[in-house]
């Protein structure tokens, strides 16, 4: 489904209304909080992974690129999780960490997931669906 003339409009002024909302340097929320139970569980240190010059890098880069952004700062944990970089489709590199062994030691939560099904009845019969990813404002839109 295409967007007529009026709608285009109307979503360049929703837009433009909360424009400074939107951002395309990552940044700090306050509207959520999270925290990691561990339990009693043991510290776990796992030791970074080796990676080509080149990507050692691309890490360095990205890691004064957050630092410089206030997303990050240095740490004094003794838990440790290795990170790794991931290609995107689009020829972008994703820096990520590797919590499968914090995974392991974790608490589940109680909250449990909604099931599929049930939010695409919620939807109902919208014409329109947006998603906007906290991170870094990425808006995306789906027509139905």
């Amino acid at each position: 489904m295409t967007l007529g003339h009026i709608q285009r409009q109307q979503i360049k002024e929703l837009c433009t209304s909360y424009a400074p909302t939107f951002s395309a340097t990552p940044g700090l929320t306050e509207w959520a909080y999270h925290a990691i139970d561990t339990g009693n569980a043991h510290q776990i240190k796992v030791q970074p992974y080796r990676v080509s010059p080149q990507a050692k890098t691309a890490i360095e880069r990205e890691i004064q690129d957050m630092l410089q952004m206030s997303v990050i700062r240095p740490s004094h944990s003794s838990w440790a999780s290795p990170m790794v970089l991931v290609p995107q489709p689009d020829g972008e590199i994703r820096f990520c960490m590797d919590y499968d062994k914090l995974n392991a030691v974790t608490c589940p939560d109680n909250y449990s997931v909604p099931r599929t099904n049930e939010l695409l009845e919620k939807l109902g019969w919208a014409q329109f669906i947006s998603t906007l990813g906290l991170n870094q404002g990425v808006l995306a839109g789906t027509a139905r």
